[in-house]
């Protein structure tokens, strides 16, 4: 090295900490050739019956950017695919590799193993159903007389008329939604639990929103599972659009380490 020359992204006033991704087996091998945040390599660092995902970050650094989640993401999916992994929260760093073992595994290697254990054999798929919007307010208009009748009444107003009509349309068209996708919940969920250990239904984000649900499924009943959600999405065809996401480590159906 050049005397007076220091890479741009090392500081001998920030030490390295470790930066954990997952819980794993112990004696879980890392891949070839697999790169963490600033594309830093990963390894193993094992206690007993378990070890910790980790890679080595600056102490100082910060975790927010899209490129970190993903970086993360990628690491715990790779290892998900060879071995059961317990995600770790996303920004998780200890000190250092004697604390990893002292402060993280060493305390928890029962617990940390019945967790694994609980996994082993099982990815977490998402099923996100959407409405197309046309579709389904047209449903809500035609099952709905109220509403129908009320539509009528404000579309030739002009905008600052019917001001209490406007709101009690608003008002009929998001419970009609809400009832409508109770029943279509439902009914995916009917085609999808008798193939999954476990589900988790996530909160709508969008009055499109039907169903978005993680589910935690047996490599043994994937295929079943996987024509269960092609089954779904041919019975929603024209009304909604799915999509079935993964597998992937199962981060639905772990505690926080």
């Amino acid at each position: 090295m050049t005397l007076g020359h220091r890479p741009r992204d090392e500081s001998p006033a920030q030490p390295a900490a470790g930066y954990v991704y997952a819980i794993v087996p112990a004696g879980a091998r890392t891949p070839t050739d697999l790169a963490g945040l600033d594309g830093r390599p990963v390894q193993v660092i094992g206690h007993g019956s378990v070890g910790a995902v980790v890679g080595a970050v600056r102490s100082d650094r910060t975790f927010g950017r899209r490129a970190d989640l993903l970086a993360h993401r990628q690491v715990v999916d790779t290892f998900a695919e060879r071995v059961p992994v317990m995600p770790v929260r996303f920004g998780s760093v200890v000190a250092g590799s004697a604390e990893i073992v002292g402060e993280l595994l060493a305390p928890n290697v029962e617990y940390f193993a019945d967790v694994l254990a609980s996994l082993a054999g099982r990815r977490q798929f998402v099923v996100r159903a959407r409405y197309d919007e046309a579709s389904v307010l047209a449903e809500v208009v035609s099952e709905n007389p109220d509403i129908a009748a009320l539509r009528e009444r404000t579309r030739e107003l002009p905008e600052h008329a019917g001001w209490a009509d406007r709101v009690r349309l608003g008002e009929l068209v998001s419970a009609a939604l809400e009832a409508k996708r109770e029943v279509d919940g439902r009914t995916v969920l009917d085609h999808l639990d008798p193939h999954v250990a476990e589900r988790n239904v996530r909160s709508a984000t969008g009055v499109d929103d039907l169903i978005h649900v993680a589910l935690l499924v047996d490599e043994e009943r994937r295929t079943e599972f996987e024509d269960a959600a092609e089954r779904v999405a041919a019975a929603l065809s024209g009304r909604a659009t799915v999509q079935l996401m993964g597998p992937a480590a199962p981060y639905d159906f772990t505690p926080e380490a």
